[in-house]
Formats: C-alpha cells, structure tokens, sequence
C-alpha cells in the first residue's frame, strides 16, 4: 500500500477548527431557516388544499329535487370556477356542462379525458397560454393552474363523473412569491451566518488558543531546562568512571553504564520536544542554503554502519556522483538519521537497507528502502503522530518515544516536502521523500 504525506504548509490547527466550527454553526443556522420555510410552505399548500377541496367537493355534491345543479359560470361572479363537466363514463358523452370561459372548452375537456375516477379525487394540471382564432379576432388565454376534482355519480343513462375545476393560480402566484422571499432571507442569512459563525468561533477558540500557548511555552521551556541536568548527569558518571575505574565493582559499572543509556535516551526525547515545541510556536531556526548532499549523505550512512553490523545487517548506498541542493544540512542530516534508525531497528538480523538519492529534475528524491516487519495498513496513516508506537511494548524496549517520524514530519514540512510510504507486513518498507526542485540564482 502507498500513503502520502502530501507537500504544503504547515496545518494551523486553530484554523482548521475555526472553519469547522464556522460551518458547523452556518449550517445549523441555514438548516433552521430551511425548515421553518419549509414548514411554512407545507401548511400553506395544506390548508389551500383543505380549502379548495371544501369548496369542490360542495359545488359537485350540490343538488336540487335529486338534480346535480349545473352552475352557470359564464354569468357566474364566482372568478374562482372554471369549467363543470358532466361526462358518461361509458360513451364519454357530455351529458352538462358549464364553462367560465366557453371558447376555450376543448382545452377544458383535454384535461379530463381518459380520468375515470372509482372514487372522489383531486388533481393539479397546470394549463398553457392559449391563443385562438376566432373570426378576425384572436381570443388569448393566459397560463393557468387548475385544481381539478372528480366525483362518479349515478344517473338514469348509467354510471357518470362531475369533473370540477377551480382557478388556484392566485394561490400559486402566493406560493411562488413565497417561495422567491424565503430563497432570498435563505442567501441573506448565509451571509450574515457566515459571518456571525465566525465571529463566535473566533471568541471561543480565544481561550482555547491562549491554554494551549502556554502549555507549549511550558513544553519548550521544560524541556530547555531539562538539558542542563541532564548534562550534568552525564558529566558526573563520566568523572565517577575516571576517578574509579579501577576499584568500581562489576556491578557498579552495569549501573553507571544503564544510567548512562538511560540519560542518554532522556537527552534525546528532551530534544525532540524542545524542537517540536518551537516548531508549535514558529521559533524553530532552519538555515537553508545550498550544498552537495552526496558526500554528506555517505558521511550519515557511514555513522550506522556500526549498528547495522551487530545485527549483520547489510547497508547499500545508491548515489550518484554528485547532487547540488538546496536545504538546512543539520536538519536533513536530522531526517536521514531517523529514517535509518527506523530502518535498522525494525529490521530483523540478516536483513537489507538501502538508502538512495533519485536527482530527478523535477524534484529530487532520499529513499530508505528496509526488509524489516513492515507497518499494517490501519497504522500508517498515524506514524507521524507524536508518540504514536505501532509495535508499543517492543518500541518502548528499543527506547523509542514515538516522536522521531514527529520530528520528521516537521523537518520536511519546513523544506516543504512531501513523503511517500510503502509498506507491507512482513514484506518491508519504503520511505520516499520527495523536495522541489533546486534553482540555481
């Protein structure tokens, strides 16, 4: 599997959950007003349909001595009826009818054609600008929306439907206007959403950012003292060593010599949290010039050799003869270390490790390839998190902390990098890390 630690500067952890909250807040805001308009328009549509359907239902159920009433539209002042049909269901004859607007009657009976309603039912039908013909002069009919009920009744030529229709486009016009104003508070009120969101985000983070300020100057000045002591400690055994080295007992030596490791593996943690923590604070000094990295590069392989041998490890160096880049030499020297001591130590006896440079114009390329354990899929994206151990109980018997590939991490966003992890369980691993190309001024 490869996995990609991609190039680009460093992730301001703030403002990444500044902008989440901002979103989380927007959303919540913009998702409210959705479902008030929502609701809004869902009881304005219901209560329309309750009330025109009332009305439908009353003009179709209308008799007279047992006699469907037929109303006269034409010279009705009820604006609101259209067209009252009386079809046979069985020959489709109209046995009555009433039109508001008798001209356009066979556009009325298009919409009702073919619907045989079993029971009482309601449809909407939406019809179109009509222009007409009639003699020198042409009657135009605008768009209209239809509220249209059917309601089967017997009569003495057999089983017939009243077909009903009410001009709701009023209503329609509401609910569109409706609909525009919502959709224009609904963009309003992203805007000032957005801005709220981020102006609350801002105060709540404030604290947040402060606490976390101190806790890394605490980390950074901690660990800046812990430097000295440590010295110190190490200074005083070596002088313990020297005055006593004849009459120190055997097993005095093996302590003196575990205190030793042990301070050293405690000098080496404490250094990595002082340059993590003034790479959290910016403060973190990278001096970038350019340089020849293939005699440097042996030089750093060289210094491993002797590790890699008590493990009979073999350590093939792939270089070319000479490659000009651009970077701080302590810090990539820093970079290489890590990746090799990763390498040989999760490397089992007889293994291989090889370390290459790939001077591709576009951007050059370190790679330290192992035959080691390899990592698990699910712990690869994690291993460059700060104390983060796949293997915890065997990692914490080699004396790792889990902040080296942390390190690491840091070192190449400064040189912004990218890195490139291959690996399979059992079958090895590879770190690629790929730098922009050097330019020549």
């Amino acid at each position: 599997m490869r996995w990609t630690l991609k190039r680009g500067k460093k992730l301001d952890l703030f403002q990444y959950t500044q902008r989440k909250l901002t979103f989380t807040y927007t959303w919540l805001i913009v998702l409210f007003l959705a479902l008030f308009s929502i609701i809004v328009s869902v009881f304005f549509i219901f209560m329309a349909y309750h009330e025109q359907s009332n009305s439908l239902r009353a003009t179709m159920s209308a008799t007279e001595n047992g006699a469907v009433v037929i109303p006269d539209l034409e010279n009705s002042r009820n604006n609101d009826m259209y067209f009252f049909y009386v079809l046979n269901n069985k020959s489709g004859e109209v046995l009555a009818h009433s039109d508001a607007i008798p001209e356009f009657s066979d556009y009325s009976l298009k919409l009702i054609r073919g619907w045989r309603a079993d029971g009482e039912s309601f449809r909407l039908r939406w019809l179109p600008e009509i222009h007409k013909q009639q003699g020198d002069v042409i009657l135009v009919s605008e768009n209209r929306v239809l509220f249209i009920g059917a309601q089967p009744i017997m009569t003495a030529d057999g089983i017939a439907t009243i077909y009903a229709a009410k001009d709701v486009t009023y209503y329609w016009d509401i609910l569109r206007t409706l609909l525009i104003v919502f959709i224009c508070i609904l963009v309003l009120f992203i805007i000032v959403a957005v801005k709220f969101s981020s102006s609350m985000s801002k105060k709540a983070m404030i604290p947040i950012q402060q606490s976390f300020r101190h806790q890394q100057q605490f980390l950074a000045d901690a660990s800046h003292e812990l430097r000295t002591p440590l010295s110190i400690m190490n200074t005083s055994l070596d002088v313990i060593e020297m005055e006593n080295g004849e009459t120190i007992t055997p097993y005095s030596k093996e302590v003196v010599l575990d205190m030793k490791e042990e301070i050293g593996r405690m000098s080496r943690m404490v250094q990595h949290l002082l340059m993590l923590a003034r790479s959290d604070v910016g403060s973190a000094q990278f001096e970038m010039g350019s340089f020849d990295i293939v005699p440097k590069l042996r030089q750093w392989v060289l210094a491993f050799e002797g590790v890699a041998q008590k493990k009979s490890i073999t350590v093939r160096k792939m270089l070319p003869d000479t490659l000009t880049v651009k970077g701080d030499p302590e810090r990539l020297k820093q970079l290489v270390y890590i990746l090799l001591d990763n390498a040989i130590k999760y490397t089992p006896e007889g293994g291989k490790v090889d370390v290459g440079l790939d001077p591709n114009p576009r951007q050059w390329r370190i790679i330290v390839r192992d035959s080691g354990i390899g990592i698990a899929k699910e712990d690869q994206p994690r291993i460059f998190d700060r104390f983060y151990r796949v293997e915890k109980h065997r990692s914490r018997e080699e004396g790792s902390a889990g902040l080296g590939l942390a390190i690491a991490k840091q070192i190449i966003i400064a040189h912004r990098a990218s890195i490139a992890l291959e690996s399979e369980p059992g079958k090895g691993s590879t770190f690629s890390v790929e730098f922009p190309p050097y330019k020549q001024a």
